[in-house]
């Protein structure tokens, strides 16, 4: 009998129900996951696990990087197509030189950045609750740069 992963059943319900900036909220912080973990791979010296992270943490950089809306997004997508090309590069140097250094340091912009992902998701479930309006101008830069109309 396989015993259900409670973090992961917990993870796969909460995107079910998650708005297009809540999906990317979670991608970041999936993707911080794979980070510290391939840390303690790394610490501990399990190449397997730590590639398999690592590369983890590359396709959900190309699932966010794939999602940029460049006509829509302006500099908002150009911004994030550059931190995701850093990072991706980042995780790659982090893989050859052995080095959580690096990717702890990376663990650290993801997660500045997804807080302000979660910051605009916030602020439109706040404008949603309070009187059916526009978005603010975050989110709707947000939403743009990563094509997440309805």
């Amino acid at each position: 009998m396989k015993i259900p992963n409670a973090a992961l059943a917990y993870s796969e319900n909460a995107s079910l129900g998650a708005s297009p900036v809540g999906m990317v909220v979670l991608l970041y912080d999936r993707l911080a996951q794979d980070i510290h973990a391939a840390v303690a791979a790394m610490k501990s010296n399990e190449v397997e696990a730590r590639s398999q992270r690592i590369n983890h943490g590359l396709l959900i950089l190309q699932q966010l990087q794939g999602r940029l809306d460049f006509a829509s997004g302006g500099t908002a997508a150009r911004q994030l197509d550059a931190f995701y090309s850093h990072v991706r590069g980042k995780l790659l140097e982090a893989q050859i030189r052995q080095s959580p250094e690096v990717l702890l340091a990376q663990a650290q912009a993801i997660a500045q950045v997804r807080e302000s992902w979660a910051a605009i998701e916030s602020n439109a479930l706040q404008s949603a609750a309070a009187v059916p309006s526009p978005s603010s101008d975050a989110a709707s830069a947000g939403a743009a740069a990563l094509h997440l109309g309805g």
